[in-house]
């Protein structure tokens, strides 16, 4: 038995498979419709001391100098509210 050929006398190709679609959305979501965002937990006080401690020892928070800037390497501000507690305000990026 021989393979089946074209009329010229070359071997037909095999059909192939159509290309299968790509999903573009979860099977559930309906169009247009977005997940609700996750809660946020606020965090212990004892992560954030130790989150405050973490960034005085890095260098990365301090005081504003005598003219109100940052200094060097700093990219958070330290603030202290109307209870004495210390906050830190994040004031700019560092890619270093």
């Amino acid at each position: 038995m021989s393979k089946p050929t074209s009329k010229r006398g070359v071997r037909a190709k095999p059909a192939s498979r159509p290309a299968r679609k790509r999903r573009t959305r979860a099977p559930h979501a309906k169009p247009g419709a977005s997940r609700p965002a996750p809660p946020v937990e606020e965090p212990s006080p004892e992560h954030e001391a130790a989150y405050i401690e973490s960034l005085i020892a890095n260098g990365q928070a301090a005081r504003l100098t005598k003219e109100g800037k940052l200094p060097p390497g700093a990219t958070h501000k330290i603030v202290e509210d109307e209870q004495g507690q210390v906050k830190v305000v994040r004031r700019r990026f560092s890619i270093a």
